[in-house]
């Protein structure tokens, strides 16, 4: 083996140039002394060594930092809000100041006051609120997803707790206007009065009569799984759709006669009235539908579990078809 009399890179012997360093080769002596490695290649390996170490302790260094930043200080978005007033990221139950939503975006809600501790749910779905520039508090409008959406507000009071509610009847409303409170438990649940149940079982037809227009079980609203299961096949199938129901101009009303409560559940009677258009002679159609309809508390909402035929007589005379156990 030979190597570069200039920079000790083994060489072959019939080079006449160094493959390293450029020198020429004609007259290389044999270096049968040389060290190996070469003494230049070894210190170049040591500068090479040298450089890698620092490189990697400076890429330590900077990864150490931004893990710092990334993971031992919390994200402005999710600080709470500063002495100076900063706002911060809504926390369900509690009130924030304000988070800069567009006004497109508010949905206020109107007789509502925060209260420590208090939880606001949409369709029994814990919400985010907040409170305005004007002390109002409002909601995120792209949480109304749908036509008649039930706001409650769940209110620690003392030992107890109390709830109002707010019937949002079209996403594009300004406000929604909350009630006067009624007592409650912890998740919100109270027998429904009078004017609770008047707007469950209109929200419920009405939702209903549309599922009978789109033949789609999922318009049902306040609706349970055993009660979408039941209504499935003759909404699908079209067994009701010989009229287009106008959902405006129809609304079911129920009986206080027979009204009877349970253990988490109530059963009442109900008379449903609709109009509508014959879709084949296009003329003018109306109707009574009698029901008994029972009603479970679920997913913190009351919702229609059950509904089954009854006639005129039984809706006058308060007969219930349903258990009320």
């Amino acid at each position: 083996m030979k190597y570069c009399p200039k920079c000790g890179a083994a060489v072959r012997s019939n080079q006449k140039f160094c493959g390293s360093c450029g020198a020429p080769l004609s007259s290389t002596p044999p270096q049968a002394q040389a060290a190996w490695p070469p003494v230049q290649a070894r210190r170049r390996k040591i500068r090479n060594i040298a450089v890698a170490v620092v490189l990697a302790v400076v890429l330590l260094a900077v990864l150490g930092v931004t893990g710092w930043f990334l993971f031992l200080r919390p994200d402005d978005a999710t600080q709470p809000a500063a002495a100076s007033g900063e706002s911060s990221a809504p926390v369900s139950g509690e009130t924030t100041q304000e988070a800069g939503l567009p006004e497109e975006r508010r949905l206020y809600l109107e007789n509502l006051t925060a209260v420590s501790g208090m939880t606001l749910t949409v369709d029994g779905v814990a919400a985010e609120y907040y409170e305005a520039e004007d002390g109002r508090l409002y909601i995120d409008r792209d949480l109304l997803t749908q036509t008649d959406m039930l706001l409650r507000a769940i209110v620690p009071d003392a030992s107890d707790y109390q709830t109002t509610l707010a019937l949002v009847s079209k996403p594009s409303n300004p406000t929604a206007s909350f009630g006067t409170m009624t007592a409650c438990e912890a998740d919100g649940y109270n027998q429904p009065d009078e004017s609770y149940l008047d707007a469950m079982v209109s929200v419920y037809y009405r939702s209903q009569l549309n599922a009978f227009n789109t033949r789609q079980v999922e318009d049902l609203r306040f609706s349970t799984d055993l009660n979408d299961q039941s209504w499935t096949e003759a909404i699908t199938m079209g067994a009701y759709d010989a009229v287009a129901y106008d959902l405006e101009q129809s609304d079911m009303n129920y009986s206080t006669q027979g009204l009877g409560y349970g253990d988490g559940k109530v059963t009442l009677n109900v008379a449903g009235h609709w109009v509508g258009t014959n879709r084949e002679s296009g003329a003018a159609e109306s109707g009574t539908d009698y029901m008994t309809i029972q009603a479970v508390w679920r997913d913190g909402i009351w919702q229609v579990d059950r509904c089954v035929p009854c006639t005129e007589q039984d809706y006058k005379s308060g007969t219930l078809q349903l258990s009320t156990h």
